[in-house]
């Protein structure tokens, strides 16, 4: 796996705040990653099915190649980090910044009742 550098001009043509980018696209990559997971899991869940239950003893230490297959599909394919960043240069998606609430202030009441 090799280091694919990005350009960081690019990155804040946008908006003006780098680190805000950088937290937006890694969201954006969490999420591609675990819509990625889930697909590879459903893709697997027979095989699991198959050694968790095996219909005899041989069939328990089996190597699928189907599993195989599919294991090194998802391997190659473009990394979550990757699809986000090209996809935020892209302006397939972006980002907003909600309101930061502000605290209230509560006033300390005094409670002593001894008339000083």
């Amino acid at each position: 796996m090799s280091v694919k550098p990005v350009d960081l001009n690019k990155l804040r043509s946008a908006h003006a705040n780098l680190y805000e980018t950088v937290v937006a696209i890694s969201k954006r990559a969490k999420k591609i990653h675990e819509e990625e997971r889930a697909e590879l899991e459903d893709k697997l869940l027979p095989y699991k099915e198959m050694i968790r239950n095996p219909g005899s003893e041989s069939e328990s230490d089996k190597v699928f190649p189907e599993q195989i297959a599919i294991s090194l599909e998802f391997e190659s394919r473009e990394k979550a980090s990757q699809k986000a960043v090209a996809g935020y240069l892209q302006h397939r998606y972006d980002y907003t910044l909600g309101k930061i609430a502000e605290p209230k202030v509560t006033p300390i009441e005094d409670d002593e009742t001894d008339g000083d």
